[in-house]
């Protein structure tokens, strides 16, 4: 009998060590970064035995994950940066105290999951492409975002209150979805953020804005379906508080609206608007900017004239205007691609700096090994 127990004792775990799954990258490249090809899964019970290579930045491709489980992410043992791309995934559970950056591109991803756990480590969330259609209200546990890119996916709501907890939102892009509505609590405020793109929607407008977001500096407002209304409040908040709008339209079905196309037919609680409109406000200590635009200062100053007379003075006045602002609009567009090129420029830099910690980190322990030995 003992004899029996102790050949049960050997073959276990052997039969384990046989049957574990060990994921080798397909190619590295210099900066350490792993390429994995060709995962799938028959079982839940092969994601418990799986156990994926030490590397800091892994890039998993081609593959068919039907689940990508919180079991998986706990198997990232030391990586920083996940990539999933141009694979089949179409769910993933998201669990993980070691990852800076998830990146979920073309994955077929329909839901997506957060275990209810707060985690500060995660600095950055992409997911594109992908036929997702709702976020989770669990989204608000990852309380250290300071990127946030949901864009070019299927979503059709939002609450941006989910995001209240994300003390460190810089940047919020939901464009190139199908949202039709956006809830804002009247009191929300995303004290950080300060790149805000909703262009390529279904919005007719966005309440409270830009109320919310008091450190907003550029938003992206093109291709949706703003009312007109909404439009001409929210021109003026954004010439007060010196907000860079990117993009321009020049052709609407109905109406253009300063860059903006929009719908007479469209209406909307005149509440909603900014709430706290200062009435005179400062782009730095030395100019003040009055409350009133130019062409109503002229037609203020000028009563007595004819209606005539103030027609051509508002018509000049909206051309000048219009000129000036076709020619800010160019200029934002250069200072923006600068703007994305120096983002691609630092997450290129802090790749190599972490791929470059690792190798003196390895290096390191090869030589306390040697001198153990």
């Amino acid at each position: 009998m003992r004899s029996l127990i102790l050949i049960l004792l050997l073959v276990i775990p052997c039969s384990l060590a046989v049957i574990k799954k060990t994921i080798e990258c397909a190619r590295v490249q210099r900066n350490s970064t792993c390429f994995i090809e060709g995962v799938s899964f028959q079982s839940p019970a092969e994601e418990y035995l799986t156990a994926f290579p030490t590397s800091s930045h892994i890039i998993i491709e081609s593959s068919e994950i039907l689940h990508f489980s919180a079991q998986l992410f706990d198997a990232l043992a030391e990586t920083a940066f996940l990539t999933l791309k141009g694979c089949l995934i179409p769910t993933v559970t998201f669990r993980s105290d070691e990852l800076h950056c998830l990146r979920i591109d073309n994955t077929g991803l329909r839901e997506f999951a957060v275990t209810p756990h707060d985690n500060r480590n995660l600095n950055t969330l992409i997911i594109n492409g992908n036929p997702l259609s709702a976020i989770p209200p669990t989204v608000r546990y990852l309380t250290g975002l300071s990127i946030l890119d949901l864009s070019n996916n299927q979503l059709v709501h939002i609450k941006l209150g989910w995001f209240q907890t994300m003390d460190n939102l810089l940047v919020l892009d939901l464009s190139g979805n199908r949202i039709a509505r956006i809830d804002i609590h009247p009191s929300l405020r995303l004290g950080r953020l300060k790149n805000f793109w909703i262009n390529h929607n279904l919005l007719q407008n966005v309440p409270y804005f830009p109320n919310f977001a008091p450190s907003l500096r550029r938003v992206r407002l093109v291709e949706n379906r703003w009312s007109c209304e909404w439009v001409a409040q929210v021109r003026k908040s954004i010439w007060i508080l010196a907000i860079q709008v990117y993009g321009a339209e020049y052709k609407c079905a109905d109406k253009l609206d300063g860059g903006l196309c929009c719908y007479e037919s469209y209406r909307f609680n005149i509440s909603d608007i900014l709430v706290e409109q200062p009435e005179v406000t400062y782009f730095d200590n030395r100019r003040q900017i009055e409350q009133f635009p130019r062409a109503e200062r002229l037609t203020a100053a000028d009563e007595g004239q004819t209606d005539a007379q103030q027609h051509v003075l508002l018509t000049q006045s909206y051309t000048v205007l219009e000129q000036k602002y076709r020619r800010l609009v160019e200029e934002k567009e250069q200072l923006e691609k600068r703007f994305v090129n120096t983002v691609r420029e630092l997450e290129r830099t802090v790749k190599r700096l972490t791929a470059e910690l690792t190798e003196a980190q390895e290096t390191i322990r090869a030589q306390n090994l040697r001198i153990t030995l």
